[in-house]
């Protein structure tokens, strides 16, 4: 995720022979820099681990410190790489009827069997079936957190699916967290298998379920299983709820939701009283194609602030007459959103309802705060000649629009829909808001001209607590 910005110029670390604790802090030489940026620029592979391992972060700039750290970020990875070759190795040569493969590896690396079992089919499928996602591990671009994640999905994809789901799944991988490319995941293979998806789904309706478990002090803990829609309308209306609690309420906001589900469960909680998100009451919102509304085709939709749902729970969500809906124009080619439906608008209204529909999540890259939990801002300040359109307006959470004001941080939207993140040291980051829909299958970007037609969206919003899944 991170680029590397180290200048010549910067002070880093002297290379010494014994652990840091044993050497004063002092100015190093300039070598040392350049040193490092020569490692920086080696692949995992190619670097001396034990020179690494000697620089001293105490003699280091802020800026060098970071780079260290990614260099050493960069190794465990690399490491892992190595070790699921060997992993794989080890299960294919067991010829053992009782697969004692497992009992040896849970020994050496000190873990349960059941987790050096899984350990085993992760390593076997990486190496085996994952080229790709193998390889970004060995560069040192990808966590092994990240490949679980990709083998999660591909155990139950048809084999003919595999390359094609790695392709969609790993395209932005190196930009992204573990959520985030859990979500791109999940959203590739259901657009790969929409019908494996939905049926995986209608199981997992029938262990909907409220558990009971008695814990410590005096406390118990109630795990619900739900669809995701209704699930999250839940947790939004208790925490609109919440705020209209008084200032002065010392109660947390997780206490405050706690208490209040306790209050709706034995009282009812009434949805008109609620405070406005966004300029709405609380509600969900929903993002599916026209066509997939249609019938079309099983194009997966998108759950604001939980991510791709099947193509058939969008629809029946679609049939509850209490909903309300707003049209979005995409790019064929790209995807890209290009214009929201204009209904009673007032303009800055509009303008955030676009940016809301358009990216999601807040613009930091490893964040993802929902949308609705943000606020509109300008990219540059307005007070320095920021513009108030489309281009020149971001999503933030409270904090990440804060970090930019005094701290050396800014940020800029990149042509691609990106944000690229500067910090005060002068690395850049970048991430991408979650890709909620896919440019048409029958208008290639290499063929079809630029003026092409827009295509038709649907966003259901304002989706309250009266749904009831079909």
């Amino acid at each position: 995720m991170p680029t590397t910005a180290l200048a010549a110029s910067a002070p880093t670390a002297e290379l010494g022979d014994t652990g840091w604790g044993e050497r004063p802090v002092s100015a190093e030489p300039a070598s040392a820099t350049e040193r490092l940026i020569q490692l920086l620029e080696l692949a995992p592979a190619a670097r001396p681990t034990g020179e690494i391992a000697r620089f001293d972060p105490r003699r280091l700039s802020a800026g060098a410190r970071i780079d260290l750290l990614t260099l050493l970020e960069q190794q465990k990875h690399w490491l892992d790489s190595v070790q699921q070759q060997v992993l794989a190795e080890i299960e294919a040569a067991d010829a053992s009827e009782l697969n004692l493969s497992q009992e040896a590896v849970s020994l050496a690396l000190g873990v349960p069997p059941r987790t050096a079992q899984a350990k085993l089919k992760t390593a076997s499928l990486l190496v085996r079936e994952l080229p790709g996602a193998l390889a970004l591990l060995s560069a040192g671009k990808i966590s092994y957190r990240h490949t679980e994640v990709i083998c999660e999905q591909v155990w139950s994809l048809a084999p003919q699916l595999v390359a094609e789901f790695e392709a969609l799944a790993l395209a932005r991988a190196a930009d992204q967290t573990v959520g985030q490319l859990r979500q791109a995941a999940r959203r590739a293979a259901a657009r790969l298998d929409p019908a494996g998806a939905e049926e995986r789904h209608q199981h997992a309706l029938t262990s909907r379920k409220v558990g009971f478990q008695p814990c410590e002090d005096g406390m118990v803990l109630l795990p619900v299983l739900l669809d995701a829609p209704q699930g999250q309308l839940i947790f939004t209306r208790l925490t609109a709820a919440a705020t209209l609690l008084p200032a002065a309420d010392p109660r947390t906001m997780d206490q405050k939701r706690a208490d209040l589900l306790v209050d709706a469960v034995l009282c009812g909680l009434p949805h008109d009283a609620l405070p406005e998100l966004q300029g709405r009451r609380p509600s969900i919102q929903i993002v599916v194609a026209a066509d997939t509304l249609l019938s079309l085709d099983d194009e997966p939709a998108d759950l604001s602030g939980y991510g791709p749902i099947t193509a058939e729970t969008a629809r029946r969500y679609a049939a509850d007459q209490s909903g309300t809906w707003r049209r979005l124009l995409t790019d064929p080619d790209t995807g890209a959103l290009l214009d929201i439906g204009r209904d009673s608008y007032r303009p800055v209204r509009r303008l955030r309802d676009f940016v809301l529909a358009r990216d999601g999540v807040c613009c930091f890259p490893t964040c993802g705060q929902p949308g609705y939990r943000c606020e509109f801002e300008h990219i540059v300040a307005f007070s320095e000649g920021g513009e108030t359109c489309r281009c020149g307006g971001a999503l933030a959470c409270k904090r990440h629009n804060l970090c930019k004001i005094g701290t050396g941080w800014q940020y800029r939207r990149l042509p691609d829909g990106g944000y690229q993140w500067t910090d005060d040291t002068g690395h850049e980051y970048t991430g991408y808001p979650p890709q909620r829909w896919h440019p048409s299958a029958s208008s290639p970007a290499s063929t079809t001209p630029a003026s092409s037609p827009a295509s038709p969206r649907a966003d259901s919003v304002d989706d309250d607590a009266r749904r009831r899944a079909g």
